[in-house]
């Protein structure tokens, strides 16, 4: 069994792991093994469709049941629904997690920035409609800094496909994603493991309602809220990337058992210009 520790990264539905490469990136310069693993029906692929959440559940299961036969700490974070996915791992894994690292969950949308017609969803969900209606990513792509906006939205628009997520996401994922949080929900209480949630105050997706529902309802003893003042909803992209790397990275070395690893400066090597 391997004194390193490990850490599973679950990225936003419908997305890559890019989202994520920002931590991933600082975790393994301090020392921990790092796993971004890409679902099938619920990482972005062309010419794929989305799967059922239980299917996404069971893949990330099995990615961290992987890393627990090999490491004895093995933490888990996601952002998004990741985060909801990494919830459900804990649920479902009594006492294995080591922690959990939750950022910018969206247990209610009720930010400043979802389109009315979201608002509506749950009409499409039970009618034809949800085969065909896609939800449009548009400006701010949950990014407040300018210039790694203007990236995003070259790479939207050429590739359909960016760090910040899909051009679109079909009904029938958001649909997936809300019988998730419903299972979420339910288990709150039983999830014990310590949890470190982080949240932007202006994130357009959810407002601070959503990380205090969770903090609430955690039956985890070891549980905190860290609140971003100058970031939207992807706070692994936005302006305070490198605080969230740096909260998660502490966060983590004070619920291990290993020894505290050596902190390197932090360097993104992604390119936004």
């Amino acid at each position: 069994m391997s004194k390193v520790p490990a850490v599973l990264l679950l990225h936003g539905l419908w997305s890559s792991p890019s989202e994520m490469l920002p931590v991933a990136s600082f975790l393994r310069r301090t020392g921990y093994r790092v796993e971004m693993p890409e679902i099938r029906g619920y990482t972005y692929a062309a010419g794929t469709k989305l799967r059922p959440w239980r299917d996404w559940l069971q893949a990330a299961l099995a990615a961290f049941d992987a890393l627990k036969a090999e490491h004895a700490d093995v933490f888990v974070g996601g952002l998004c629904v990741g985060g909801m996915l990494s919830l459900a791992v804990a649920a479902h894994r009594p006492g294995e997690v080591r922690a959990l690292a939750v950022l910018s969950p969206s247990v209610f949308f009720d930010g400043w920035g979802v389109p009315r017609l979201t608002r509506l969803r749950h009409i499409g969900y039970y009618s034809p409609f949800r085969y065909f209606w896609k939800v449009q990513e548009k400006e701010p792509f949950g990014v407040k800094n300018p210039l790694i906006r203007r990236w995003i939205a070259r790479e939207m628009e050429s590739r359909k496909i960016s760090a910040a997520g899909a051009a679109a996401l079909p009904l029938t994922g958001l649909h997936e994603s809300e019988r998730l949080l419903a299972a979420v929900k339910r288990a709150l209480p039983e999830i014990t493991a310590p949890t470190l949630i982080i949240h932007a105050r202006e994130d357009e997706i959810s407002t601070l309602r959503s990380p205090h529902f969770l903090l609430e309802r955690l039956g985890s003893r070891v549980k905190h809220l860290r609140v971003l003042e100058n970031s939207y909803h992807m706070v692994t992209l936005d302006n305070e990337r490198q605080q969230v790397v740096t909260a998660i990275n502490d966060f983590f070395l004070e619920q291990t058992s290993q020894p505290e690893a050596a902190v390197l400066p932090f360097t993104s090597k992604m390119r936004f210009a």
